[in-house]
């Protein structure tokens, strides 16, 4: 899937807060909802957000801003995802002609561009109006010079007939980009009115790991069966059943799968390449799914300390949770700081002593004096006060195996 924006996601005025999250867009439910992990808004706190990178339709950049909705986004930014070179000329254009009318375009009505790329005629080869008269002379679109001879077409303004037909028309030019071919746009019928048919309401995933499954595990394209199934784990054994025969595979053996999502994103690359077996990947979806949210947080944040980039480490730190200490409320070394004084001073106290400390430096050290680690998640330190190591800085004790 193209991804089109990449965004930046922050706490509005919170200059003590580090908590931000980066996307591209468009981005899986679970990609959302560990972004908001990562930021961790408290009732009453706004959001901000901006876009830092245009993939596609750098042109939008005058049309989106914060006040948006990012689900809004993330929807226009879906649909832009599913359009070909054709259909990404074709919304051009249509934005073209939207803004020749001067007035401002909210997001809703960009999205129902997006989705009325078939209300248009493209002609790839009209880049201006001569190419545009020639065009239409050739393919008898001008009633009023058919039957004349060869060398009398030669002596027609093609450019005074492409701009007629232009003007009468309404139609508009699309310059050539990196993202289409560009060409002549004119809008044939109504344009779709899709955002008041969509429900852009935030839902859970009814599923924590999605899968790809394809059969062809081989080198072999004739073995391939050329089909696709959705996988939504955990999973019965019925339903894992359903897709080997969906996909025309015996075994699992068969078969190959592509993460589509997880509800640990920083996981979600090992899936594609896991070499573990579905039993295994069945089982980690169905201990994620038992987690509570808090304890989700702090299993991310224990893999980001750990640096854990294999699924058989991943699956043995599950059983580990218990043996760290998660504080998600610290996100910068200065709430550290002042979390730290409103514990061993009475609230004035620390209010008092704070403007004249160093609270960056302070709960640097305070970090480091309890070997804890500051991830995108919080705060994760050991419980037994040792230093939190990166996985390949621990000794080797064996293989790890989830049970």
């Amino acid at each position: 899937m193209a991804k089109i924006f990449d965004i930046y996601l922050a706490k509005q005025d919170q200059p003590e807060s580090d908590a931000y999250a980066k996307l591209s867009l468009p981005a899986t439910p679970c990609q959302i909802q560990d972004a908001f992990d990562k930021l961790r808004l408290a009732e009453g706190e706004s959001l901000y957000w901006e876009i830092t990178e245009y993939h596609h339709f750098e042109e939008l950049s005058s049309l989106l801003n914060d006040t948006c909705g990012l689900n809004d986004l993330n929807a226009l930014a879906q649909k832009l995802s599913e359009l070909d070179e054709r259909q990404f000329t074709a919304f051009a254009g249509l934005l073209k002609m939207e803004q020749q009318k001067g007035e401002a375009i909210p997001i809703s009505r960009l999205i129902d561009l997006a989705y009325s790329t078939e209300c248009c005629h493209v002609v790839d080869e009209a880049l201006n109006d001569g190419q545009l008269g020639r065009f239409y002379v050739e393919n008898e679109f001008v009633p009023e010079i058919d039957g004349l001879p060869e060398k009398a077409l030669a002596l027609l303004d093609y450019e005074q007939i492409g701009r007629n037909m232009r003007r009468d028309e309404g139609g508009v030019f699309v310059e050539r980009s990196i993202d289409h071919p560009g060409g002549y746009v004119v809008q044939h019928d109504d344009l779709v009115e899709a955002y008041k048919t969509l429900d852009l309401t935030p839902k859970a995933p009814d599923y924590t790991i999605l899968l790809e499954v394809s059969k062809g595990f081989f080198n072999d394209p004739g073995y391939d069966s050329g089909k696709t199934v959705q996988l939504k784990l955990p999973a019965l054994s019925e339903t894992l059943d359903a897709a080997l025969e969906s996909v025309e595979a015996w075994d699992w053996r068969e078969v190959g799968w592509n993460c589509l999502d997880c509800r640990i994103p920083a996981l979600t690359e090992r899936i594609s390449d896991a070499e573990e077996g579905i039993d295994f990947l069945n089982q980690m979806a169905q201990r994620l799914t038992d987690m509570e949210p808090k304890a989700l947080s702090a299993y991310k944040a224990l893999l980001e300390a750990m640096n854990c980039r294999d699924l058989q480490s991943a699956g043995a730190l599950m059983d580990s949770l218990d043996q760290y200490i998660f504080s998600p409320q610290y996100s910068s070394p200065i709430e550290v700081a002042k979390g730290e004084l409103s514990l061993i001073l009475c609230e004035p106290d620390a209010a008092t002593l704070a403007p004249h400390l160093n609270l960056y430096q302070y709960g640097q050290a305070l970090i480091e004096k309890c070997g804890g680690v500051l991830t995108p998640y919080g705060l994760i330190e050991r419980a037994d006060g040792q230093p939190v190591q990166a996985i390949e800085a621990q000794p080797r004790q064996g293989g790890m195996e989830m049970k």
